[in-house]
């Protein structure tokens, strides 16, 4: 009974079970309604209220300007800023992917220094953990898995990706080379990578068939770096089939993707076949015979075009010049758009904010995006900043393509430093506003790594055909180097939080009662809460403070804060009942509460 009510103190049962069960068709939550009010439930319900009322944050920037000059003109209020507890968490697992040392949040509490927010973001963006999540972050955009590109393979292309943003490239450029690389091997040639990995396998492993890779690389290209999804006319004209859905791609037709397409028909992927055993080592060249618009395809409708096909840029009718090579002009014409500086500025928005400008970041309907020719009703303008779109787009540009400045830009703004919990009642409409910090779950890398790094109980994952032993998943080169390790339990543990797989399935974040069994019975999680030799719990509960003391110590290396009242007494409770045994439970308890599961 005992250990039953401290379930109910620290809230950690039966609201985890109550986020994390699937919801019906019908549940104003559910899947068909937009990601946004999606959020703004899940807010409302997690993150409860804040006392007093709203009042005026200090605007810091030019996107405080733009996101608080809106709610003031439409009389909507808001949040106040986060307590420098809530920050310093958020902002760690935003831009490192994990929680951060409780000895640096004492020193970051205790500073008087009326501007460590800033320097507390300088610090971190460009750090090696930084590096360490963002790498990890676009393998996943690019579902680079070794089952599609090779061991080796995967293994450059990520050393490419943190090298890259170890001297902070320029977006374009770096986007640039992912398109243009050639290689004899892509084991050996680190942009390579990308382009192996959309090629297209037909009856046997050799057959490689051209005009569906190139079609793969087109729509990729333009889902990742254009924020537009072509699959839908990669089969059909978007006539009789998207005006309910995409006003811009209801009026496209399939040749226009193929026209696009063709800037790749000259890029020839080969699979390496001459080796003792065929694996997924390709050759890219240039040598292609270009793109046949009544080829056979394996992965869609057939086509029923006639000849081959000149490049064409779908977006702006741009064509190629066809006396030089097709894949340079592709990336400085994409790069070049102003649709690439706004998908970008946008897929980065949305992971820091937890929903994009335009929302989802890959679905942007461009006949819906200009305030000055709107769409016709009933249809409306899709950013709910459009004018903010713009200008981070601008800026970006006008900056080389800057991400970490991009990064710093958000996380130093008030609007992104707002706090989750909302004085007063809260309305859905109030989401398309900011208006509060969005409640969401941790994906299951950042509640791995938080967990490990929470217990300082690690597990060596070596990554194959390399020397190194990875601590964090981030640090790990794809999902498989847990399954390589045959580290069963945690393999399990990370696919039920909806790990990307990174060959035929994307990243999850919706909840499930599996979740909620894993974090109160998983063998893994288990052997995590345990005061083993050498974890953070054996040494805290072998040392000679207090029970306050190491309560307190707990409590903030988990959740970065300390105990309340009730919490102290109901945890003095049962660590004086049981001992080494009620230490344990006690961590057990604070990794099962939504102040850890989720990020707020």
């Amino acid at each position: 009974m005992f250990f039953l009510s401290c379930l109910a103190v620290f809230g950690c049962l039966g609201s985890l079970l109550a986020q994390q069960r699937p919801l019906p068709p019908d549940h104003p939550a559910a899947p068909a309604v937009d990601r946004r009010q999606q959020a703004s439930q899940l807010t409302a319900e997690v993150a409860g209220r804040a006392s007093g009322k709203s009042a005026p944050v200090r605007r810091k920037n030019y996107i405080d300007d733009f996101v608080f000059s809106k709610m003031e003109k439409d009389g909507i209020p808001h949040a106040p800023l986060s307590t420098d507890e809530e920050f310093f968490r958020r902002v760690h697992i935003d831009l490192i992917g994990r929680i951060p040392d409780p000895e640096q949040l004492h020193q970051f509490l205790e500073s008087k220094d009326a501007d460590k927010r800033d320097k507390l973001v300088d610090a971190i963006v460009g750090s090696p953990a930084y590096r360490t999540k963002w790498t990890y972050w676009f393998g996943d955009l690019a579902m680079a898995a070794a089952n599609r590109i090779g061991n080796e393979g995967k293994n450059i292309f990520y050393r490419w990706i943190y090298d890259n943003l170890q001297i902070n490239r320029p977006w374009n450029e770096f986007v640039s080379d992912l398109i243009t690389a050639s290689a004899v091997s892509n084991w050996f040639v680190g942009p390579s990578g990308y382009v192996a990995r959309w090629v297209v396998i037909g009856i046997k492993c050799e057959d490689t068939v051209h005009e569906d890779t190139s079609d793969e690389l087109a729509i990729h290209t333009a889902k990742h770096f254009l924020g537009i999804d072509l699959n839908c006319i990669s089969c059909h004209d978007g006539a009789r089939h998207l005006e309910k859905i995409n006003l811009w791609l209801a009026q496209r037709k399939r040749e226009e993707l193929w026209r696009m397409a063709a800037f790749f028909g000259k890029t020839r992927v080969l699979r390496r076949v001459e080796v003792a055993t065929t694996q997924d080592e390709y050759s890219i060249d240039e040598q292609g015979p270009g793109y046949d618009a009544g080829a056979r395809t394996v992965v869609r409708v057939p086509r029923r075009g006639q000849g081959m096909l000149d490049p064409v840029f779908l977006l702006t009718g741009e064509k190629a010049d066809p006396t030089r090579p097709l894949r340079p002009q592709y990336a400085s014409i994409l790069t070049g758009q102003p649709q690439f500086a706004r998908a970008t500025v946008n897929r980065f928005w949305a992971e820091m904010m937890g929903i994009g400008i335009v929302d989802p970041p890959a679905d942007f309907d461009l006949a819906r995006q200009d305030p000055s020719n709107p769409p016709p009703a009933p249809w409306t303008l899709q950013p709910t900043h459009p004018e903010l779109l713009e200008a981070l787009a601008e800026d970006f540009r006008k900056n080389n393509h800057d991400v970490q400045r991009l990064l710093k830009l958000i996380a130093k703004s008030s609007a992104y430093q707002l706090s989750s919990r909302f004085p007063g009642e809260w309305r859905d409409s109030y989401a398309r506003y900011y208006a509060r910090k969005f409640v969401r779950r941790l994906t299951s890398e950042e509640l791995y790594d938080s967990i490990v790094k929470a217990t300082n109980l690690y597990t060596n994952v070596h990554v194959k055909g390399t020397d190194f032993n990875a601590r964090f998943a981030t640090e790990t080169r794809s999902p498989e180097d847990f399954k390589y390790n045959n580290l069963k339990d945690i393999v399990f543990f990370l696919e039920s939080f909806g790990q990307n797989n990174r060959e035929y399935s994307e990243r999850k974040n919706g909840g499930t009662i599996t979740q909620a069994v894993l974090m109160m019975n998983s063998p893994w999680v288990l052997k995590q809460t345990r005061a083993t030799p050498g974890s953070f719990l054996a040494k805290l509960v072998d040392s000679n403070a207090s029970h306050e003391e190491k309560i307190t110590q707990l409590f903030e290396r988990l959740l970065m804060r300390k105990p309340a009242p009730e919490e102290m007494a109901m945890a003095k409770d049962l660590v004086r009942s049981d001992g080494r045994k009620g230490y344990e439970d006690l961590q057990w308890l604070l990794m099962n509460k939504l102040e850890f599961l989720f990020q707020y």
